[in-house]
């Protein structure tokens, strides 16, 4: 029987790390798929590819259409914002908050009041999603998808806010006969990215909560829902390769030890006041020394920050492990990072051992709280900003905490809270007395938001897209 082939287009780390992974690879393999793979630019143009399965996806041509069009520009705004929670609530302050001083009084006031007033009228982001299919065509790919004869294509997400590419995609296969397929690659992707740009033929959702908010949300058709848990999270179902005194010792640090990960996000100040509390402090922390390792969020905006650089040169000066999973070298060559996020290979990566061997994981509200609960992993998010003079709201932990996902009940009882220091120092001694602490809720969390762990999410989702060709 010949390979069916299958058009997956990569814009960006979620959906590189779950559809490129080996085990995803494989099980296409197995339900006789080949996965034809296209590529934005800079993933393209930094890494070197098989030219007869690695394609460059034409976001240049869809970047082109979406500015020369002032109408597109405001169709995908408000569709952004059309499905109503918290979390849309406060992007759209956030939209305002960053366009305030650049935009004139009359034109700001103008958008705010025309994206408040549309917003809430049901039916309104089927209607933006049509109207934009109607009007803004592309063919970026057509040609390739005859000459490559490919049969259907499978994106991450629907073309909502942050897919816009391969929503793009999605609809030029469409248009051409071929099924286009869609898998959710995030856990608040249905609450914060908004409408829909194209309706697929099978949407493949991590649990049953994630299915109901599709058809809440979204007015999506359970009839075209698949439940098949999270692709990406695969890989911590299988047993790694080193043992934890193993892979300490492999990142010189002393397996007798209690181990402390931090994972921080973009707001650089978060930094500074984990150096001083577990650092300058530690003798408040644990009355023995602990290893502490830091996992800095692999974004340009932090990493290419002099006052990281600062910070970095701190930490591995105290004896504290930098896992940096976006590495930026002095001539600026991001290659590095974006190689980590193709795995060629079944190795784990050292993320992977983080979350298995840590004793206690201290965050802000981040999706790794998720995978710490898949892996049985304690966390303790901090609630308060030490730091807060001049920044803006959108990165104080103010505002990660009203997001709908962050929200949750099962996720604000499968960890521990910190209001104030002292709440912390609290949190972090009990959970390294008793790592069994909250256990029963970190897994009910973890099964809530992602299904059944069981390391075959990828398998069902090429059994869904087979049996609906």
């Amino acid at each position: 029987m010949p390979e069916i082939k299958i058009g997956i287009p990569l814009h960006g780390k979620m959906a590189a790390r779950a559809f490129h992974q080996p085990s995803f690879r494989e099980c296409l393999t197995e339900g006789g798929f080949k996965p034809l793979y296209f590529l934005s630019p800079y993933y393209f143009q930094s890494i070197d590819f098989d030219p007869e399965q690695y394609f460059e996806l034409q976001t240049d041509v869809y970047e082109d259409n979406f500015k020369k069009h002032f109408l597109i520009q405001q169709m995908r705004l408000l569709r952004r914002f059309v499905v109503v929670t918290e979390t849309t609530d406060l992007r759209f302050r956030e939209t305002i908050e960053s366009k305030l001083f650049d935009a004139t009084l009359l034109g700001m006031a103008g958008q705010m009041t025309y994206v408040s007033l549309l917003r809430r009228i049901p039916g309104m982001g089927k209607l933006l999603a049509s109207l934009e299919r109607l009007f803004f065509t592309t063919h970026a790919h057509d040609r390739q998808f005859k000459e490559l004869n490919i049969q259907c294509v499978l994106t991450p997400g629907m073309g909502n806010f942050g897919f816009w590419n391969e929503g793009s995609f999605a609809l030029e296969a469409q248009r051409m006969g071929l099924p286009a397929f869609a898998a959710i690659t995030n856990y608040d992707n249905i609450v914060n990215m908004g409408y829909r740009g194209f309706d697929p033929a099978c949407l493949a959702v991590w649990s049953r909560q994630m299915a109901d908010e599709v058809i809440k949300l979204h007015g999506f058709p359970a009839s075209k829902i698949e439940i098949t848990g999270a692709v990406q999270y695969d890989r911590f179902m299988k047993s790694l390769p080193l043992s934890r005194e193993e892979f300490l010792k492999s990142i010189h640090l002393d397996p007798q030890k209690k181990t402390v990960l931090f994972a921080g996000g973009v707001n650089i100040n978060h930094y500074f006041d984990v150096y001083r509390v577990f650092v300058e402090q530690r003798e408040k922390i644990w009355p023995e020394p602990f290893n502490f390792i830091v996992r800095p969020y692999p974004h340009i905006k932090l990493l290419g920050s002099p006052a990281w650089q600062v910070l970095e040169k701190l930490f591995t000066g105290s004896g504290a492990y930098i896992s940096n999973p976006g590495s930026i070298d002095a001539s600026g060559d991001r290659t590095e990072e974006l190689r980590q996020d193709f795995t060629f290979n079944d190795e784990p990566d050292e993320l992977n051992y983080l979350l298995r061997f840590s004793d206690l994981m201290v965050n802000y509200f981040s999706t790794i709280g998720l995978e710490a609960a898949i892996c049985d992993l304690p966390v303790i998010h901090i609630g308060y900003d030490a730091f807060a003079f001049g920044q803006r709201y959108g990165v104080t932990t103010k505002f990660l905490q009203r997001q709908t996902h962050n929200r949750r009940k099962l996720r604000l009882a499968a960890a521990r809270i910190a209001m104030t220091e002292d709440e912390l120092l609290k949190h972090v001694s009990a959970y390294l007395e008793n790592h069994d602490l909250d256990k029963e809720a970190r897994y009910e969390y973890a099964v809530s938001e992602c299904g059944d762990l069981d390391g075959q999410a990828g398998a069902r989702l090429v059994n869904m897209i087979k049996s609906r060709i």
